[in-house]
């Protein structure tokens, strides 16, 4: 199993990585704490009355989405090659019961 590097590491000897497997489960972390924050943020969002405040976290919730959605996009992208055939039709039966 590969060790999600964190900025509280100690050691900060970090690597670039070069294997596909690490490299989505950096983005698979980095996307999980994104949607984190975005439940943060949006909880804030709905708590402000002042409407310029309001319109402002709105814009921000905005670009967070897109954040997410480039995120996921990425993922998508590096797991690709390492699931091949593994879409919702894939040639073999799966016996539930």
């Amino acid at each position: 199993m590969c060790r999600i590097v964190t900025p509280d590491d100690a050691d900060h000897h970090h690597h670039p990585l070069d294997d596909p497997l690490e490299i989505a489960e950096v983005i698979r972390q980095s996307l999980a704490e994104e949607l984190a924050s975005m439940n943060d943020l949006a909880a804030r969002w709905q708590m402000v009355d002042d409407e310029g405040a309001s319109h402002a976290l709105y814009h921000v919730v905005e670009a967070k989405r897109e954040v997410i959605a480039r995120l996921w996009r990425a993922l998508q992208a590096v797991e690709e090659p390492l699931f091949p055939g593994a879409g919702p039709h894939h040639d073999h039966d799966h016996h539930h019961g």
